[in-house]
């Protein structure tokens, strides 16, 4: 049974508040469905936070377990019945939030239709499709409450966010930097990577994961060198070892840097620019916590391990591969929880190993399998040797992780390898790049797809975010004291 009991959510400050829900209650049966619908910005996203225990509310309590599907009206009939199927088998709720008016879609043995509008939950009689009566003697849904998210340029985000990083104690070259690494990965549209992990990194702090004034510390010998991060933040020992790395390639032909002892580190592409100002090929690895599931199996054992090359260019932007060796970055799916959004089918296996569309289940034991089947299982395990094993003498089962374990240091590891063009004979990578890029597009019978290429999606999200702003979550912004 699943019971709200005089839900109250609010974001802002003291005597600053808007209120978001106003005293929702709900008491719903064993074996029913819940179905609510509302208009765009009347609080469904907000609602579906709560209930997957995202977001606090400041008043009342929720007791039982739900399962929310959002925008249910887009998903196939079969898939919905599956998912209410396993949804029931685990003794959880189905909510379903939906926001199209003339939305049924729960099948039997039992539904509350519900609808959301001024921040109070309005119960509405089931009818069929067929049985429901032209809408236009109902009244116009009721006008949005509060936009799900809030958009800030890039270099006000960057400041706030620096600011809230100097409160927490640290200082203001490492909180710019941190900053920088967060708000990059949010305008090339990897959000996953963005300001999301902000309210992450500052409970690290106080529960003491992260020592943010930490100072890395470099140890070089020729060509190769290490790097102790100190279990402070992550982005100072990987800029410390990208800048060394590429500098030293380019005077000696090939270099390269581990990191030990270190806390996440953000989008590996953020640290692509040392290895295109000295025009230097980097290979970047990371091995992260356990959260990807080997081929076949059910729990999440290894990480999903960042490979990144960034090839230098004639271009203002170096050439840049970045993936995780899971189907998907772990952070794209705590991404779509904070905006309350399902996520694609695939993405992510629940605790018994069954597909999901909720991403909670990855807070619930659930697991990315990894891409490629076999072979992709052969690149994560590429980088745990070369990342783990020689950059920070581990392995991902042996690393913290950062939302589980948030008073211990993750003690991750990076391998920086960089490697001149140069010293290889080849003068500038421009042209070959081309041939490479010219081959692709010969490969189809028409016209390649608009997006046919690495680095262009983020090419398409950079100018949007620079003309529209970055989009912030508001559960994201309400942790920060951000919302008003």
């Amino acid at each position: 049974m699943l019971t709200i009991s005089d839900l109250v959510v609010t974001v802002g400050g003291p005597g600053d508040e808007l209120v978001l829900l106003r005293g929702a209650d709900l008491r719903v049966a064993d074996g029913d469905t819940v179905v609510i619908r509302g208009a765009r910005g009347a609080g469904k996203s907000t609602l579906a936070a709560v209930l997957r225990r995202e977001l606090r509310p400041r008043f009342g309590r929720i007791d039982g377990h739900a399962l929310v599907i959002d925008d249910a009206d887009r998903v196939p009939p079969d898939r919905l019945a599956e998912l209410l199927e396993s949804c029931r088998a685990r003794g959880e709720t189905p909510v379903l939030l939906a926001a199209d008016e003339h939305f049924v879609g729960a099948p039997r043995p039992a539904e509350v239709v519900l609808r959301l509008a001024k921040g109070m939950l309005i119960a509405e009689p089931r009818t069929d499709r067929a049985e429901r009566p032209d809408r236009g003697d109902r009244a116009a849904p009721a006008p949005a409450l509060a936009p799900a998210e809030l958009r800030m340029a890039p270099d006000e985000l960057k400041r706030k966010a620096a600011a809230a990083l100097r409160e927490a104690g640290c200082p203001d070259g490492p909180a710019d930097l941190v900053a920088d690494v967060l708000v990059e990965a949010d305008v090339r549209g990897h959000h996953s990577h963005g300001i999301g992990l902000l309210p992450t990194y500052l409970a690290r702090v106080a529960a003491g994961g992260v020592d943010p004034a930490a100072e890395p510390a470099l140890t070089e010998e020729g060509a190769t060198a290490r790097v102790d991060a100190q279990g402070g933040f992550g982005q100072p020992a990987a800029a410390l070892a990208a800048e060394w790395c590429a500098a030293t390639a380019a005077r000696l032909g090939v270099a390269a840097v581990g990191v030990h002892s270190n806390n996440h580190v953000g989008m590996m592409a953020a640290y692509r620019w040392p290895f295109q100002r000295h025009g230097v090929v980097g290979l970047l690895l990371n091995v992260s916590g356990p959260s990807l599931a080997a081929p076949g199996a059910v729990k999440p054992t290894l990480g999903s391990n960042a490979v990144c090359m960034v090839t230098p260019t004639e271009k203002d932007e170096p050439f840049v591969v970045d993936f995780a060796t899971g189907v998907v970055a772990i952070g794209k799916i705590r991404a779509a929880a904070q905006r309350g959004e399902p996520i694609p089918a695939g993405w992510l296996q629940d605790a018994a190993g069954r597909p999901t569309l909720d991403p909670g289940d990855l807070e619930r034991g659930g697991s990315v399998p990894v891409f490629g089947d076999y072979k992709g299982l052969c690149v994560t395990l590429i980088a745990e040797v070369l990342a783990g094993m020689l950059g920070g003498q581990t392995v991902s089962p042996l690393v913290a992780k950062q939302r589980a374990q948030p008073a211990r240091p993750m003690n991750c590891g990076q391998l920086f390898i960089g490697m001149s063009p140069g010293a290889f004979g080849l003068d500038q990578t421009d042209k070959l790049l081309g041939v490479l890029h010219d081959a692709v597009v010969d490969g189809y019978p028409d016209a390649p797809p608009d997006l046919h290429f690495p680095d262009q999606l983020e090419a398409r999200n950079t100018a949007a975010a620079r003309a529209d702003g970055v989009p912030v979550p508001m559960s994201v912004a309400s942790a920060l004291g951000w919302a008003r």
